[in-house]
């Protein structure tokens, strides 16, 4: 007598969320040719669904404000984020086999596995809530293209829950911290989102309805500190916590336009690049 079939009935295994976080045009060919090196290097490319975002060129604070958003807000399945962005700046000479800064790890307090360049605010973001970080035994050098030709194999690696590629231990506390009142990010309708949180403006002694100038890429503009950018008039700068940042809200100036022919915030202040400085004081 043969033996009876094994059938599982009413298992759904649900598929691991890859964010790709690259400083790479959005749609462009580096993102089309590091996806392909996943899906060659991932055990069951099927199971595990990715997702580009594109940020500015050379804009770590960018990654590491998008990798925070991303990371700690509400999942109920895995995810393991990727980060990129290596500037060096750190080094104007040549570099010999194109080396660069290699990838580090962390896992973070609700479960989530980052995985970026070890670069200046990669996970500065993320610092309070890293339970482990850890090195990553990926290549430092020998491709001008790391990111396609050696980076996707690693990552793929910790996707597919193989820790063997993870190296030394490295102590969180070394992170750099996040300098307050810098640009992080601009969204697609202009409004920059700032390093400022909202216990900062009570710290300040701001509160909703006080004025204040606003000093950003050489341009001054007064604003009003609000709940909320909609509850402005057009065309007045709203200094408000904005919609990242979860429990304190990091800050963003929001000019209400109805047309996005209008001069929105990141118009009027000349598009501030990531990092850059700001400051505003009060107007009594």
């Amino acid at each position: 007598m043969g033996s009876a079939a094994t059938v599982t009935i009413g298992v759904v295994i649900k598929p691991t969320l890859l964010h790709m976080i690259c400083d790479y045009t959005p749609d462009g060919l580096e993102f089309a040719e590091i996806l392909t090196r996943f899906h060659t290097s991932l055990i069951d490319p099927a199971s595990v669904s990715i997702h580009q975002t594109s940020t500015p060129s050379l804009d770590t604070i960018a990654v590491g404000f998008v990798t925070a958003q991303l990371a700690l807000g509400p999942i109920p399945n895995r995810m393991v984020i990727f980060g990129n962005a290596a500037p060096r700046r750190d080094q104007d000479e040549v570099s010999a086999e194109n080396r660069g800064r290699g990838l580090q790890y962390a896992k973070l307090d609700n479960g989530v596995e980052v995985v970026s360049v070890s670069s200046q605010y990669a996970f500065s973001f993320i610092k309070p809530h890293i339970v482990e970080f850890r090195d990553v035994a990926s290549p430092a050098q020998g491709s001008q293209f790391r990111s396609r030709d050696f980076f996707p194999a690693y990552v793929s690696a910790i996707v597919d829950r193989d820790y063997s590629v993870l190296t030394d231990e490295l102590d969180p506390t070394t992170i750099e911290e996040v300098p307050s009142h810098l640009v992080a990010w601009t969204d697609g309708f202009g409004n920059i989102k700032t390093t400022v949180r909202k216990s900062h403006l009570h710290a300040a002694g701001l509160s909703v309805g006080d004025r204040v100038l606003v000093t950003l890429n050489g341009v001054i503009l007064a604003g009003v500190i609000s709940d909320g950018g909609f509850t402005v008039p057009r065309g007045v700068l709203a200094v408000n916590a904005g919609s990242s940042g979860y429990d304190d809200p990091f800050v963003e100036l929001f000019l209400r336009v109805h047309h996005m022919s209008e001069k929105t915030a990141a118009v009027r202040f000349d598009h501030p690049e990531g990092g850059t400085a700001f400051e505003f004081e009060p107007l009594r």
